[in-house]
């Protein structure tokens, strides 16, 4: 066994085995390790192997005083400290480490910033984004209760009830645009230089086009999976379409209640007998914008569906309610951060993602549309 050895005496261990290295360029630690032992003095380290490796690290080290520390010491943890970690870090809003160690120090800690990091991983404590939502009045709130109760009552409260209408539902919207160029954080646009004067024009700038180029889409889910089955309908394409012949080419065309009309009464008819099948028990709903509202519109819904879900219960703010808010969201997690040099690239990623959604995966997000109102109503009209 090994005994520790004291600062003076470390010192004067390693100049000795530098000395033998110096008289000896050739010896390896494994010579100079015997020589150690065959000397009349032999090392403190009495174990071969365990000589062998402090040789080998003062070889390496080629020094005889202490390495430098590589970070500043641990700082003691002790329970009074973790709790007022925690008192000052769990639920808090707007919180920071560098916010906590600043309190701490003020209530006479000795703290760091790297000591609450490691309290914080003690605790298990982990850092969610705040989601940023619709400020609802009471009034909007407690409309948003009555419609879920409402929208359970007619429809299910659970799969496997005798009143289980929920597989029948086809939900439909229009989606936020896909642009061209990817998102990024503004905050991490910048570039390392010793003075502004030595970045280039072009490193310093970064171009950004005034209009992007972006695409929309429209698509539903259903108990029958994503429709329609091959790939989303593209808006811009179906508009192109539609463009009179004589109009100027390069006026941007739009959604109005008339062309939502036409557009539910050709291409949606038309995909929804060729996939649906028997359209009688297809229970129609759609988000209630202002195009989606008008009489021309519904009427254009009755004539090719025979049920939809009435406008009073789509009225409220319940857009995290219906499972086509998720397939839009997964559908732009998944293209971030892809380059694209056409819009027809990106369209071939979408359509390629779009076949990704299996059946079962839509049934599972249409099995929970009951679940999600009645969170709606345990949070009091608030948005989940």
């Amino acid at each position: 066994m090994s005994h520790e050895l004291s600062a003076t005496n470390k010192k004067e261990f390693r100049s000795f085995v530098l000395h033998l290295k110096q008289l000896h360029p050739t010896w390896k630690s494994k010579e100079i390790t015997n020589f150690l032992i065959q000397s009349e003095n032999p090392s403190p380290y009495t174990m071969e192997s365990a000589l062998n490796v402090k040789v080998w690290r003062i070889l390496n080290r080629n020094q005889v005083n202490d390495l430098p520390r590589s970070s500043t010491p641990c700082t003691t943890t002790t329970l009074e400290y973790i709790q007022a970690v925690k008192n000052n870090l769990r639920l808090t809003k707007s919180t920071t480490i560098r916010n906590v160690n600043a309190k701490l120090q003020q209530q006479g800690f000795k703290t760091s910033k790297s000591s609450i990091w490691r309290t914080k991983q003690l605790l298990k404590l982990k850092w969610w984004k705040r989601k940023v939502v619709q400020k609802l009045t009471i009034d909007r709130k407690l409309q948003c209760v009555i419609i879920a109760k409402r929208l359970r009552k007619k429809y299910g409260f659970k799969k496997g009830n005798k009143l289980y209408d929920w597989m029948y539902v086809l939900n439909t919207d229009f989606s936020g645009t896909f642009t061209l160029n990817p998102q990024s954080n503004r905050h991490n646009e910048g570039i390392y230089a010793e003075s502004k004067s030595d970045i280039s024009y072009e490193l310093k700038t970064k171009s950004k086009e005034k209009f992007q180029k972006s695409v929309m889409l429209w698509g539903d889910i259903s108990y029958q999976g994503l429709f329609s089955k091959q790939y989303p309908i593209f808006v811009d394409e179906w508009l192109e379409l539609i463009r009179p012949k004589d109009g100027n080419r390069r006026k941007k065309m739009y959604f109005t209640g008339a062309r939502y009309a036409q557009f539910i009464r050709t291409i949606i008819a038309q995909k929804a007998n060729e996939e649906l099948g028997d359209l009688r028990y297809v229970i129609f709903q759609h988000e209630q914008d202002r195009k989606q509202r008008m009489r021309v519109a519904l009427d254009a819904v009755d004539h090719v569906f025979h049920n939809r879900i009435e406008p009073k219960d789509c009225t409220a703010k319940l857009a995290d309610v219906w499972p086509i808010e998720n397939v839009w969201g997964i559908l732009k997690e998944k293209l971030r951060g892809r380059q694209y040099n056409s819009l027809e690239h990106m369209k071939n990623d979408i359509r390629s993602e779009w076949n990704q959604f299996s059946v079962s995966l839509c049934r599972r997000m249409i099995d929970k549309i009951p679940e999600r109102l009645k969170l709606v109503i345990d949070k009091g009209g608030n948005q989940i």
